[in-house]
């Protein structure tokens, strides 16, 4: 399984604050039957630009692995990406691409968290025309509380992939929610989102296993299709 969605990387947003609590949580992934990681750090337009973002997260990444190689930490394969947050205009960047998971097309975009309007889903969906990107929906779970319409509209384009949180499953408040949308099939990839080792831990692994228990052992088959699609390009292009 593929965690595709995790803050892990030391010091470079507001997940992981320093490489002691990066391996603290890659030592809890490792017996999560994980066997790859996407770290994707927020990316911002307004606070940075591309060419240094990717600058500070090569720079956190080869920490990281350093810190790992020292102490033998046991760990997943480690592959860069980022969540990035949704800015007007983001369909005409030059750089947008340069913020996909690996060397992949695919790209984790962050909705805009004030009220959706048709003119913001439009530009989400030009994203895979214009710029021929494979859009993916970070934690759907976020924006219910949206125009139905609109969410609908993301959710049901066959152009665009959805990601869930684990936590959307663990949590006992919403579990029911996410086991119906899992059950359509209108979930594509999952993600733990984890930003460090108390509130926001690495908890896919528990996720899963309330998935299975309800629909089978085999119910996890299409979001690991979808996993190796992704791990193909990101991988080898």
């Amino acid at each position: 399984m593929i965690d595709i969605h995790s803050h892990i990387l030391p010091g470079i947003d507001d997940g992981s604050r320093d490489t002691e609590m990066s391996l603290q949580m890659l030592e809890r992934i490792s017996g999560q039957d994980i066997d790859t990681v996407f770290l994707t750090p927020h990316f911002y337009a307004d606070m940075n630009d591309p060419e240094t973002f990717i600058r500070d997260r090569r720079s956190a990444f080869m920490n990281l692995v350093e810190a790992l190689k020292e102490r033998q930490t046991p760990c997943p394969r480690l592959l860069a990406g980022a969540e990035v947050h949704y800015y007007r205009g983001i369909g005409r960047s030059e750089h947008i691409s340069k913020l996909c998971m690996g060397i992949s097309r695919f790209i984790l975009i962050e909705p805009m968290f004030r009220p959706w309007t048709p003119a913001f889903v439009d530009e989400i969906r030009e994203l895979g025309y214009s710029e021929d990107l494979k859009v993916i929906i970070a934690h759907i779970e976020r924006y219910f509380d949206q125009d139905k319409d609109l969410v609908n509209a993301l959710i049901s384009d066959p152009n665009i992939y959805i990601q869930a949180n684990a936590e959307f499953f663990v949590d006992k408040k919403t579990r029911r929610r996410a086991l119906k949308m899992f059950g359509e099939g209108s979930i594509d990839f999952l993600g733990s989102d984890c930003h460090n080792t108390t509130s926001r831990i690495p908890n896919l692994g528990e996720a899963m296993e309330i998935i299975t228990d309800k629909f089978g052992s085999s119910a996890l088959s299409r979001i690991e299709d979808n996993n190796d699609m992704l791990l193909h390009e990101a991988m080898e292009g």
